[in-house]
This record gives structure tokens, sequence and C-alpha cells, in this order.
């Protein structure tokens, strides 16, 4: 039994995380297709003293490197003209540390006569002068030796080159930078024929495009999330996707910023939205577990990043990076305080289950991928342009939208089992309702029966009359008393969990007979009818004196309340295994639409509960019997019922 129950969790919690799985399976599938559009490795080609011979190059299969080794001239900016007599050629110094106010590079290149390539990479930090061939053909930003007339730029920019007859171009780069401490070096640069660098651009923009505005996208679904269902898991993910698809530069700067936006402005976005990011991954952990930090820890931290981001839009431009490195700086403490918290948390208040595994290892994915960006930011173009903290975002939110609703699933779980619970506590109070009307009824009947005794009594005893049958009544009174005695004691002994079983014992039908008849007799007489008794078996049954009378002296009520100066008849008969029990009368019947639901809890046709036939019948089907409605017109009504006879039960 206990392995084919461990048999079934398993295929259900298979079928449960199929679907799941499956479509992560799929997200990986068509990230890596698009991951392989991307080319990274690339065949290198180096230039040596300031030419690069590419005659050799197979560009029709591939798209090479061009290593930065250009001939440098640090601190002037020189024109084509400068270099055209080479007799006052300025001279290059290779040695030379890199200028970051400003500076010349250029580089001549070698290829077959009448052949077409193109080169493509971003432009110098932060103004770019392109000549090709003596001409002038890009001027990304303003490059200019006057700091008021220069303008900052940078662009990813594509350059056609036609090496004409003699097979020959020359490239001369000229940049500026006012507004930053570091700068001035030549991005990594691919170059090959337009055909394959098309290929290779259009890949690029396939997959940084699809990272970053699927992350966009997810974060407005995040949002959609966290602002229907108050989760602030929900809104801190979305925080994360928003900076890490901004991260990507190619994306941010080239397709999402307008063309004319200031460079000014764009920077300081670009950099905020570097700043944020160890900020938006320390939140992410926080959200998942908002008891382990404490509501200080948060604002204080809140209250941190709000003074330093407002300062990204204060600050110089080149204190900026400065800024940048102060807010990863100040992450660290919190995120010391923040792994402590949560060591503390687990072993004091929860032990982590496989969600909490499952979270943590995705954090840590995204905390590891930070640290290494972090780490090879400045000397990989690649990593510094185009990130990889994306990416990791993907498999991370993946895997906590996984955590996210497993963590609502186990909510809801909880959620049905408290609606059952107080579904369950609402049908107990019902029940103990429904019990506590039978008990008022179960004790109205002896309350009514001394009650008519004692007032018959004491009438005949005001008008100086001798009480006939004194004695009689007396017993009568005391009888009902007894019994309504018991009736209590089985109540208290249900109320403090005792046994409260019923006992089944030898009954004689003729004595059960005759007590109800000398118990009801009074209070059929108030309504002037006459209760007759009509005795065809007095052998023994088997059942409960008290039970039987009640279920006798509740049928006799009911005949006497729609009875007015008639006749009830109450008699016994042989019914083979068992005897039979039926009261008539000849009063107004039942209506027919009535008779159906007669024996339905709680239903009435006057101001009574509707409980005693329900009563009556749950009590002959106790003995192993049966209540119906035997006959019913305008004459009256018979109910008859059955108990078994001694020995046949």
């Amino acid at each position: 039994m206990g392995c084919f129950v461990r048999e079934k969790t398993v295929i259900s919690a298979v079928r449960r995380y199929f679907l799941p799985v499956l479509v992560l399976i799929f997200v990986g599938l068509v990230l890596l297709l698009c991951g392989r559009r991307v080319q990274t490795e690339f065949p290198e080609l180096r230039p040596e003293d300031g030419v690069a011979d590419l005659r050799n190059a197979d560009f029709a299969h591939n798209v090479y490197h061009l290593v930065n080794s250009w001939a440098y001239y640090p601190g002037a900016l020189y024109t084509p003209e400068d270099f055209a007599d080479p007799e006052t050629a300025p001279e290059k110094d290779d040695d030379a540390p890199l200028d970051p106010v400003k500076g010349t590079w250029r580089l001549r290149l070698l290829a077959e006569p009448d052949t077409y390539l193109c080169m493509c990479h971003f432009s110098i930090d932060y103004s770019t002068r392109i000549f090709v061939n003596g001409k002038e053909v890009r001027n990304i930003g303003f490059v200019s030796d006057n700091p008021d007339e220069a303008v900052p730029q940078g662009r990813y920019l594509t350059l056609p080159l036609y090496f004409g007859e003699s097979g020959e171009v020359e490239l001369v780069y000229q940049y500026t930078n006012y507004w930053h401490n570091d700068g001035g070096f030549i991005q990594s640069t691919t170059i090959s024929t337009p055909e394959n660098i098309d290929e290779y651009q259009r890949g690029l923009t396939l997959y940084y495009l699809l990272l970053s505005s699927g992350l966009l996208f997810l974060m407005f679904y995040f949002l959609l999330c966290g602002s229907i269902q108050r989760r602030w898991e929900y809104g801190a993910l979305a925080l994360c996707c928003l900076v890490m698809a901004l991260r990507n530069q190619f994306f941010f700067a080239e397709h999402l910023l307008p063309a004319d936006l200031s460079f000014n402005l764009q920077y300081r976005l670009v950099i905020l939205d570097v700043s944020w990011i160890p900020a938006a991954a320390l939140l992410l952990l926080a959200a998942f577990y908002p008891t382990a930090p404490g509501k200080r820890t948060l604002w204080l931290m809140g209250g941190v990043l709000l003074v330093l981001s407002v300062l990204h839009f204060i600050v110089p431009l080149r204190q900026l990076v400065l800024l940048c490195h102060i807010c990863y700086y100040v992450c660290v403490p919190f995120l010391v305080w923040l792994v402590w918290r949560l060591i503390r948390y687990f072993r004091k208040e929860q032990r982590p289950d496989w969600l909490d595994a499952l979270a943590l290892a995705a954090l840590g994915l995204l905390a590891v991928t930070l640290i290494w960006e972090g780490l090879n930011t400045s000397s990989n173009s690649s990593v510094n342009h185009f990130g990889v903290t994306p990416m990791a975002m993907v498999i991370c939110t993946l895997l906590l939208a996984v955590v996210i609703n497993s963590r609502i699933e186990q909510q809801t779980v909880l959620l049905r089992q408290a609606e059952a619970r107080n579904e369950m506590l609402d049908q107990v109070n019902t029940m103990n309702k429904d019990f506590l009307r039978m008990v008022a009824h179960e004790l109205r009947t002896p309350l009514t029966v001394i009650s008519g005794y004692a007032q018959l009594l004491g009438r005949q005893m005001e008008k100086g009359q001798p009480p006939e049958q004194a004695s009689e009544r007396l017993k009568t009174i005391r009888s009902e008393a007894d019994r309504l005695g018991e009736i209590v004691t089985r109540l208290m002994d249900y109320t403090y969990d005792k046994d409260a079983g019923t006992d089944m014992t030898v009954v004689d039908a003729g004595e059960l007979l005759r007590s109800a008849a000398a118990v009801m007799r009074p209070v059929c007489a108030k309504r002037r009818n006459v209760l007759e008794l009509s005795s065809g078996f007095e052998g023994k049954l088997h059942g409960n004196f008290e039970l039987l009378l009640q279920v006798l002296i509740n049928l006799i009520v009911n005949a006497s309340r729609h009875t007015e100066s008639g006749t009830i008849t109450i008699q016994t008969e042989d019914a083979g295994a068992f005897t039979a029990f039926s009261v008539t009368d000849t009063g107004e019947g039942i209506a027919p639409e009535a008779v159906p639901h007669i024996f339905e809890k709680g239903y009435t046709t006057t101001e009574g509960k509707g409980l005693g036939l329900s009563i009556c019948q749950k009590t002959v089907a106790l003995h192993g019997g049966t209540l119906e409605l035997a006959q019913n017109g305008p004459e009256g009504c018979c109910f008859r019922f059955t108990v078994p006879k001694e020995g046949e039960a």
C-alpha cells in the first residue's frame, strides 16, 4: 500500500511539473538558437606599423576581428592632409600612454583592388570624426580642439570601404573627450564583406533586441501581476527586468533612446541604470524573504539609493563613474547584512525547502554574473557595451517565476484547507443548532404533559372537587418527570463525551401503548379529542422503551394538533417478524403537495419547527423498522411504524 501511495505521488509530481519544465526547455532552445547566430569568436587580423594587410584573408567565409594596433598620435587632432607628405607627417608614438582628452588614430588597409569591405564597431568615447581616403565620412558628436564647441556622442557605426584600383584605404580617426576621466581607445572592430557583416549584424540585432525587449515585456507583465496580486516579488522582478534590459547599450542607446537626445542626459541614464543593477538584485533578494532583513534595513537602503540616484543628475559627467562605483560599494554592506539575516532566518524561523533552494540558486547565479561582469567590464568591450547580466536575468526570472507560482499554489491549497475547515465548522454549528432544536422538542412534550396534569389537578382542587384518579395523574406526572430527567442525563452524557449509546432491551407492546395513552389523554382532551386504544398484539419487542414512547407521543401530538372534537386511535397488530403501531385520526388530513416533504427536517406547514416526524423516522430506523404515511385524506390520516419482535432483531 505504501509503495502504491509513493508511486501515485511521484506520478502526480511528474504531471505537475512536466509542462513547466517543457516550457523552460522551449525558452532555452529559442534563446540558444538565437544566440548561435551571434558570432563571438573571430579570427584576428593584426596590423603592423599602422598597416593591416588583408589580401590573404578569406572574407568570403569569415568575419575578422581587426586588432587595435593602429598608429597612434596622442594629444593632437590630425587630418589626412597632415599625413600626405611623408617628410612632414607627424611621428607616431605607439608607446605613448593613452591620452583621454584627444588624439588621432591612423590605419592603412591593403586588399585586392576593387574590393568592397565593411567595418562595424562602437565609436570612440566620447566623440569621433572619421576620414576615409582623405574625405570626412562621419562626425559622431562634434570633434573640436575647443571644449566649448565639442559635442559628445556615442554610436554603433557601420563603415563601408571600397579599395578601388590601388587596393588601399586610409582611415584616420580623431577623438575628443572633455567629459570623462577615461576614454580614447578604439572599440572592438569587425571587418568582412558587406554580406557577412549584414548577416552578423542581423544576428546581433535579433539576439540582443529579443533579449532586452523580452525583459521589458516581462517587466510590464510583472508590474501588472504586482498591481493585481499585491506581491512585492513581482515588483522587484519588474525592477530587475528593467535595469537588465537597459544594461545593453546596443538596445538602450541605439534603439530605445531618441537619436537627438542630448548626450548629457543619455550618458546619465546609462550610468544610472548600471548603478542600479546591484541594488535591484538586493531588492529582489529582500522581496523574496521580506521578514529576513527587517523594515528598517529596507527603508535605509531605499533612502541611500534614492539619494545616490538623484546625485546622478547633479554631479558633473566626469564624476559619474565614481558615483557608480560608490553605488556598488554601498551595496556590499547591505549584501553582507542580508546574507547574515537570511542565514539566521533559516536557522531559527524556517527550514529551507526545495523552493528556497531554487530561489537562492537563481539569485546566486545572478550575483555571480554581476561580479564577473564587474571584473571584466573595463577589459572587454563586448561586456562593456552588451553585458552578460540580461541573459542571466532571463534564466533567473524563469526560475523565480516557478518559485512564485509554486508559493501561490501552496497558499491556494492552504486557503482551500482553511475554507474546508470553516465549512466543516459551519456544518458542526448547524448540527449543534439542529441538536438543540431536537433537544428542545424532546423536552417540550414531557413538560407539556406535566403542565397539563398539574393544571387539571389545580383547577379541580380550586373548585373543591375531589380529584378523581389523582393517584394515576400524579403517577403520570412523576413518570414524565423521570423521563424528563432521563433526557437531561442523556444530554449531559453527550456533552461530556460519555458513552451515549442507546440500550436495546425487551419492551412490552401493551405497556408501551397504555403508557402513551395515559400521557396523552389530557393533551388530546384540550382539543376535545378522544384517545382510544386498540391492541391487536401485546407481545415482546426489541427496542428502547423511552424512544418508542417518544415516537408514539410525537405522532399523537401531531394528530391532536390537526384534529378537533374527533377521535385518535392508537393500535398494534402482528406484522410477522415485526409489530406494527399505527396512529389514526379523524382530522383534516395533510395537503397533497406537502406529503412528499413531511419527513424532511425543518419542513412544516404550522408554527412548529418541522422536527417531530424527522426525529420519529430516525428513531424507528434506529430500531430497524420503518415509518410511513399509511393513509391520508379529508377523513383523516394514519401513520404506521414497525418495530422488530423480541428475537427477530
